[in-house]
């Protein structure tokens, strides 16, 4: 579950919305080209280069098992910073940011990947999985993905 009133990044993979920690966001860039890492494994789409440093850029869609989705003008990359090292998660739009009041988050539903959500937000006719950041990256193994 999240701390008081946690503020949260929204974001949309195939109509889907999720949200993480604004804390764990470094910032939300737009598209841009990625160079392609040989070998990596498929969730990874290579990397980029932002203010002289090397950005591995990470598929949701592919970590999700999701279609892809055509790159268009709402196509971001939300830069997070994780143990000391960023990378870049592709989503279709960032939402918005936004306050998720505790009484409207329920605990994550029995699914085959539920470490990965610390919980679904329910409020009007909004469902948002809040994502467990740490628990997806290390399904997600960054450097072995790049060796």
């Amino acid at each position: 579950m999240s701390t008081k009133d946690e503020q949260y990044v929204v974001f949309v993979v195939n109509q889907n919305h999720y949200a993480i920690s604004i804390h764990d966001v470094s910032e939300i860039i737009r598209m841009q080209t990625v160079k392609w890492v040989p070998n990596s494994r498929e969730e990874f789409l290579g990397v980029i280069h932002l203010r002289e440093q090397i950005i591995p850029i990470i598929s949701l869609h592919r970590v999700f098992s999701e279609k892809e989705k055509t790159i268009d003008s709402k196509t971001r990359m939300i830069v997070l910073q994780t143990n000391g090292q960023e990378l870049g998660f592709v989503v279709d739009e960032v939402d918005h940011v936004m306050f998720l009041p505790d009484e409207h988050i329920s605990p994550a539903p029995h699914l085959s990947q539920s470490e990965w959500i610390n919980g679904v937000y329910h409020h009007d006719d909004r469902t948002i999985a809040l994502l467990n950041l740490q628990t997806l990256l290390q399904h997600v193994d960054v450097q072995k993905a790049l060796d």
